[in-house]
């Protein structure tokens, strides 16, 4: 399976070239399985050296027709680290320069460094998560001062240099960075650095427009799949906007590990090295003794995961955009298939969603308060598709997950409720537990 502990490449180990024969009837296998069992929509593709071996499009006759291109989410990191270190190749930046030339505003900007900003330890937070309780906020257009005012706000959770937290607010600034040095938008850089050079013509940046790539869907009350709202992906710019297809990714990728982007010095400050998690700009991904390289990406809606293995020149690209078992658990089962390595598939029988009925739905729409919060719950029941939702005043509704009789879950937004009765039920996100009583 996937590990947690680091297999680290060291950049003065010498790589020897394996001759590996891929079945891809495993991998087939393995994906009919998630298919049938109604895990998951997306796609697979898989490249030995530079040829495509497998691609395969699974769980699409549950949903409308997509034209084939996923918001790849944090993806759009890897562009973005590739920018900057192409500034700092050309002299216009480096990796020793403080945030405090862009931004003295933020809070311990002269101790950040843009190297720091690409390996997630400038102590930087996550904008995407306002006031640490909205997770939502970005779903509709933000100014870029208010984003600002976020960043400001939650100030630095640690001191820069000294711990390492996954920041989307440091690669947005690195976006910010990008734009203010070359006087462009991030779309354009990106499109005359990257994406016009390696003809990716399913990539783009900057574009707002949901029907630009595949809707993403998540399980709702009823068992069914349901489209969710995601970003408003200008707010995301340089974090997770980009859109591009399984075909570019690899593509993309590639063209990193073959020195058409970066030399080789700035690969090796790319990858991670003595046993982190991240370099500047990838993370590491191993399987077993397989190391690969690469980035993950997440949306609202989307999964997807672009992964390079230099010793055995494979590349694994997967776009979900309906998730219920994990990219994580599919990544273990491809890997499983392409090595050989020993595998059973996994029995869905007993965490197949449970669907509730009709009747148990009705019966909990209503309106909730606590004595210990002044924030009503509005529990709605949707008779047109048998769905459950809730809506807190001045955020989206979010559709609930039934996951046994009187339990309902957000995955998204980490939504927990638990009906004691129809009159009370309890209320969890990340550590808050309230407890609330029916008003209407």
């Amino acid at each position: 399976m996937l590990r947690t502990a680091i297999i680290t490449l060291l950049s003065f180990v010498t790589l020897t070239a394996v001759a590996i024969d891929i079945n891809t009837a495993p991998i087939d296998s393995f994906i009919s399985h998630i298919e049938r069992n109604n895990q998951g929509i997306g796609t697979v593709m898989i490249a030995h050296k530079d040829t495509i071996i497998y691609n395969r499009d699974f769980g699409k006759q549950a949903v409308a027709p997509d034209n084939g291109n996923y918001r790849i989410g944090s993806i759009t990191k890897l562009f973005t680290a590739t920018i900057i270190h192409n500034l700092c190749s050309e002299n216009k930046l480096s990796l020793n320069t403080t945030l405090h030339n862009f931004f003295p505003q933020i809070p311990a900007s002269d101790l950040i460094t843009i190297q720091q900003l690409l390996s997630h330890t400038s102590g930087l937070a996550d904008y995407t998560i306002k006031q640490d309780t909205l997770p939502l906020w970005l779903t509709t257009p933000a100014t870029q001062q208010e984003i600002m005012n976020e960043i400001v706000r939650q100030d630095t959770i640690f001191t820069p240099g000294t711990a390492l937290r996954y920041s989307n607010t440091a690669y947005y600034l690195l976006g910010s960075i990008i734009e203010q040095i070359y006087h462009k938008t991030y779309s354009e850089v990106v499109d005359s650095l990257i994406i016009k050079p390696l003809h990716l013509n399913n990539t783009q940046s900057g574009i707002a427009d949901p029907s630009a790539a595949a809707t993403p869907y998540k399980l709702n009350t009823a068992n069914r799949w349901q489209a969710v709202e995601d970003f408003y992906f200008p707010n995301v710019t340089a974090v997770g906007d980009i859109i591009s297809s399984p075909t570019d990714l690899i593509t993309f990728i590639q063209a990193l590990f073959n020195g058409n982007l970066v030399d080789n010095n700035t690969l090796q400050l790319m990858i991670p090295q003595d046993d982190q998690p991240f370099g500047c700009g990838m993370m590491i991904m191993p399987f077993y003794e397989h190391t690969f390289y690469g980035h993950a990406g997440d949306t609202y809606g989307t999964n997807t995961a672009i992964m390079y293995n230099q010793q055995d020149s494979i590349t694994i690209a997967i776009c979900i955009n309906g998730c219920s078992t994990s990219r994580n658990d599919l990544l273990i089962g491809i890997c499983s298939a392409i090595y050989d390595s020993y595998y059973e598939f996994p029995d869905f029988s007993d965490l197949q969603q449970y669907t509730a009925p009709v009747d148990e739905l009705k019966q909990y729409a209503g309106i909730f308060t606590s004595d210990i919060i002044n924030l009503p719950m509005h529990i709605e029941f949707d008779p047109s598709d048998n769905n459950l939702s809730l809506r807190l005043q001045g955020q989206p509704a979010i559709w609930l997950q039934a996951k046994a009789p009187g339990i309902f879950v957000n995955t998204m937004t980490g939504v927990g409720i638990a009906f004691k009765d129809k009159d009370h039920l309890t209320f969890r996100q990340f550590q808050a537990l309230i407890r609330l009583t029916r008003q209407q």
